[in-house]
């Protein structure tokens, strides 16, 4: 998408608050005229005074200059107030565009994004775009009617001091704003920003590895040369900016001055009265108020068009998995999931993480999944929450093919604890309670006590109130992974998936977290995916995973503690 297209789009959407924009133009604008009428009123206080005529006759002027005082500050601050308005509507509307931009392309689509990338584009880009309104419109509008005003105003005076007015406002509305417009670079200090944005993440995330192998001054160094690129840009603008503003300065001495030499040409030939010697040339300098903003609106509408371009390229990502027009309706109860010659790959050329995989999971049951590092378990994962497309084969649940399903209605079938058990910044309650906000007291603690954390919990200084930090960063790796188990079985989904519950735990521990499990999943179905053979003899069934294939299945009643 072009850069002009992309800026077109964002003041297109129809979710534009155009009626507040243009009321907040509208007080701006008034604002504006209150300035120059201020100044002029002023001038004409000043010039009448000279003559002595006596204070009757400048009661009524210095009424209204008193009036303009008055209302150009609620004036400004009520056009601040519409425009934020109207500009954090627009946002909240961007905002739900992006996630629902984000959600079909996650994990397959976005998995080569660095986070860091897709972080500023998802705040910084969207806040951008803000500026737009605010910054750009609304400025030049204000600019341009303010002109306008003033060279009308002026006109009427005398009709030359029209001219003399109006070609230095057009030309300092003008060729400071082209100048702005044709610099270059903008698009590169976004793309420059988003990689800074993503080297410190990287940085943040990895520190502690950075540091045990002394690779911390190379990540540094590469953040120092992002960064210098960054100011070099900046400094090239700052100078095209420092012209642009020259420029408007010798407009409006240019301005001043030949409004006021007409003025006192005019006066001697008796075409106006004396006081307008120094009404014109005030308001000439108060037509120029707004006009530095100009070159300022074009520059930001240059950082939103590349801010703009940065979220619409998230559209040009193909969407792995779509959901089909008209979906079919799951079936109610717990689902028989089966697999029938099911293969993925993650990208052209690459093999394939599942080949023919044959699997059934009956409802109400228990099946192990096992097999070495990369032998495709968590690819099977993927699948079954339709995180990637299958390339061959089926995956059914209750009958039904999953594509005639749509991914919402697939997800809600499992309650997922993944094998990177992510927590969030926020307390145990909090992210247990994010599975199912009208979880009981206890709800929350019969599902810590099944996965062996209610002691942990009740030795915590608050308790389940206490912060987990970000990412569990508070917390020891097998808590971790254990409350991502208790939030799998808080969870509605009626197939408890578990991607290595106990890894990092020791075998006692892993054994009887894996029996608590077995025992609160209740009716419902679970797929175990381990490494421990005691925890595979615990299940119904055992299916083993060697290059995307199937080796071995096998059937035995379970083993109990």
């Amino acid at each position: 998408m072009s850069s002009r297209r992309s800026l077109r789009r964002v003041l297109a959407d129809p979710a534009t608050p155009r009626a507040r924009l243009a009321g907040a133009g509208l007080l701006g604008l008034a604002s504006a005229a209150a300035t120059i009428g201020l100044l002029a009123g002023s001038g004409y206080v000043v010039g009448r005074a000279a003559l002595r005529p006596g204070l009757g006759a400048l009661v009524g002027i210095l009424a209204t200059v008193e009036v303009l005082a008055f209302l150009r500050g609620p004036l400004r601050y009520a056009e601040r107030l519409v425009g934020h308005d109207a500009a954090l509507r627009a946002l909240t509307r961007w905002r739900v565009w992006l996630y629902d931009c984000l959600t079909p392309r996650v994990p397959a689509a976005l998995a080569g994004w660095r986070s860091g990338d897709l972080l500023a584009r998802a705040i910084d880009d969207v806040d951008a775009l803000q500026d737009l309104y605010l910054r750009t419109l609304l400025p030049v509008s204000v600019a341009a009617g303010a002109a306008a005003i003033a060279t009308v105003a002026v006109g009427l005076v005398t009709p030359w001091a029209s001219l003399t007015l109006g070609l230095p406002l057009a030309v300092a509305l003008t060729v400071p704003a082209l100048l702005t417009w044709r610099r270059s670079g903008d698009d590169e200090i976004a793309a420059v920003g988003g990689e800074i944005a993503a080297r410190v993440v990287d940085l943040l995330t990895g520190a502690p590895e950075l540091l045990a192998f002394g690779a911390d001054a190379a990540a540094l160094a590469g953040i120092e040369a992002a960064a210098a690129r960054a100011d070099a840009l900046e400094r090239r603008h700052a100078r095209l900016a420092t012209g642009a503003g020259v420029v408007i300065q010798l407009c409006l001495a240019v301005a001043v001055t030949a409004t006021l030499a007409l003025g006192v040409a005019a006066v001697h030939d008796h075409r106006i009265g004396q006081v307008m010697v120094a009404v014109l040339p005030l308001a000439a300098l108060a037509a120029f108020e707004t006009v530095p903003g100009v070159p300022i609106a074009v520059a930001r509408a240059l950082a939103v068009r590349g801010a703009a371009d940065r979220l619409f390229a998230l559209e040009d990502v193909a969407v792995p998995v779509h959901d089909p027009e008209a979906p079919a309706a799951r079936s109610p109860g717990v689902p028989e999931v089966a697999f029938c010659g099911a293969s993925i790959r993650y990208g052209p050329g690459l093999p394939r993480a599942l080949d023919g995989v044959t699997l059934q999971l009956p409802a109400g049951g228990r099946v192990a999944v096992t097999g070495s590092s990369g032998a495709g378990k968590t690819s099977l994962v993927h699948a079954l929450l339709r995180f990637w497309p299958l390339e061959e084969g089926t995956l059914t649940l209750a009958g039904t093919d999953v594509e005639r399903l749509s991914g919402r209605s697939v997800r809600t079938a499992f309650a997922l604890a993944d094998q990177h058990a992510r927590l969030f910044a926020g307390t145990v309650r909090t992210n247990l309670l994010l599975v199912r906000p009208d979880a009981t007291e206890e709800d929350l603690l019969e599902v810590l006590r099944s996965a062996r954390l209610d002691r942990w919990v009740d030795s915590l200084p608050a308790g389940l109130d206490t912060p987990v930090g970000e990412d569990g960063i508070a917390v020891s790796g097998g808590e971790r992974r254990r409350l991502a188990v208790a939030r799998a079985l808080l969870a509605p989904g009626d197939v408890v998936v578990l991607d290595e519950p106990t890894s990092g735990l020791d075998a006692a521990l892993a054994d009887e977290v894996i029996d608590g499990v077995l025992a609160a999943a209740g009716r419902r179905s679970v797929l175990v995916i381990t490494h421990r053979p005691g925890e595979a003899a615990r299940c119904d069934a055992t299916v083993a995973l060697e290059g995307g294939r199937v080796v071995s299945s096998s059937s035995a009643p379970r083993t109990t503690p």
